[in-house]
């Protein structure tokens, strides 16, 4: 997944953040200083940024990738 990809959420990420559709956008990788490397600036449906980590790759359906 990279940068402008969007993403269905699984229902469960999508239901902690109240999100109706669970579609995000991608927008950026935010680094991070432990192992898990680096977490993502979401866009979601309501246009508010959150962010998630990086497990949502493998958790999440790819809708459109860029």
């Amino acid at each position: 997944m990279k940068v402008g990809d969007m993403i269905r959420l699984q229902s469960g990420t999508a239901s902690v953040w109240d999100l109706r559709t669970g579609v995000v956008m991608l927008l950026e990788k935010l680094p991070r200083a432990d192992e898990l490397e680096y977490d993502w600036k979401v866009l979601t449906e309501t246009g508010r940024t959150i962010e998630l980590g990086r497990q949502i790759e493998g958790s999440s359906e790819l809708i459109s990738g860029t």
